[in-house]
């Protein structure tokens, strides 16, 4: 399918990473038309709330999206599910396309439990994909391969000059997830986590939710390749250190522009030497931080063609 935009030098890519000082995390993706001050696609990528906060609903609000398009729940862990309902009630409907993992579906065929407010996301959600809409999905993938989400190309009206968007998702991986089920329990809901790469025009992003080592182990390295920005996965932990390893092992001494980490206090992350490791590889490395203020978010916004950046730190996030 194809957008016709009036000038495509002037789309953007806003990325917003957003975190909170105990624990907790979201994404808001945003393709940007600057010229009508316009979003062309919307997505949001898990949700928290903490002490009456939150900064997703806030950010939708502040840039003016009334629909959203994409909803991907990466996994169920409490730290990406808190504050959904608020994001469903206001800015979803039967147009809005949602992404679970394979093995959740928030019906008693689950062989996971879930928290009241858990539940009652996944009854909201269930409840656009009835009658003729079918807009609610699990995710899989095989080993070595992917899963096409979306793909789209923008198109300049005047001179037909255009990029692709697309989607992809690389976890979680359909073999490890069929073990979990066999045995009827899953210790950790990391091994159930999505993780995306969006490729946009030459630019190549990467959100990793909290996939871990036993994943990340059977995604093959070509998909890391050429990266323009990282969400590091689980809080950057020592339980993702094959991301890294992956990212030393290709590297082509192009400086990845962006790494972006969210906190969980408790557990001292983002870790830091892990950090320090990142930091060999990227230009920037930044975590939404564990200040007073509560909460911090990331900004960074792409020019597709240019192939230019910026970033801004808001609250307590900060730059190492």
């Amino acid at each position: 399918m194809n957008i016709f935009v009036d000038d495509i030098k002037k789309i953007t890519l806003e990325v917003y990473t957003i975190g909170y000082t105990e624990k907790g995390e979201s994404q808001v993706v945003l393709l940007y038309d600057n010229v009508n001050s316009k979003c062309i696609l919307s997505f949001v990528i898990d949700c928290y709330s903490a002490n009456n906060a939150n900064l997703t609903h806030d950010i939708l609000i502040q840039k003016n999206i009334t629909n959203l398009n994409y909803f991907i729940w990466t996994h169920t862990d409490e730290d990406h599910s808190m504050g959904i309902n608020y994001i469903i009630d206001t800015f979803c409907n039967k147009e809005t396309q949602f992404y679970l993992p394979e093995g959740v579906a928030g019906n008693e065929n689950d062989f996971i439990d879930y928290n009241l407010e858990v539940k009652e996301c996944f009854d909201k959600i269930n409840a656009f994909n009835q009658g003729g809409n079918y807009n609610v999905h699990t995710l899989t993938c095989c080993v070595e391969g992917h899963t096409q989400i979306l793909r789209k190309i923008i198109v300049e009206s005047k001179t037909s000059t255009k990029f692709v968007f697309e989607i992809i998702g690389i976890a979680p991986i359909s073999a490890l997830v069929r073990r979990k089920w066999a045995d009827g329990n899953v210790k950790k809901k990391n091994d159930l986590s999505i993780a995306t790469i969006f490729k946009v025009g030459e630019l190549s992003l990467l959100f990793s939710g909290d996939i871990e080592n036993q994943t990340i182990h059977r995604i093959p390295d070509f998909y890391f390749e050429g990266l323009s920005y990282i969400k590091t996965p689980h809080h950057t932990s020592k339980s993702s250190t094959k991301l890294i390893d992956k990212i030393e092992k290709i590297y082509d001494n192009k400086i990845i522009p962006c790494a972006v980490s969210t906190t969980f206090k408790k557990h001292k992350l983002p870790d830091i030497d892990l950090i320090e490791r990142y930091k060999k590889y990227v230009d920037t490395f930044s975590s939404t931080g564990d200040g007073q203020t509560g909460y911090g978010y990331i900004k960074t916004v792409f020019e597709i063609i240019n192939q230019k950046y910026s970033e801004e730190l808001f609250g307590d996030a900060i730059i190492h």
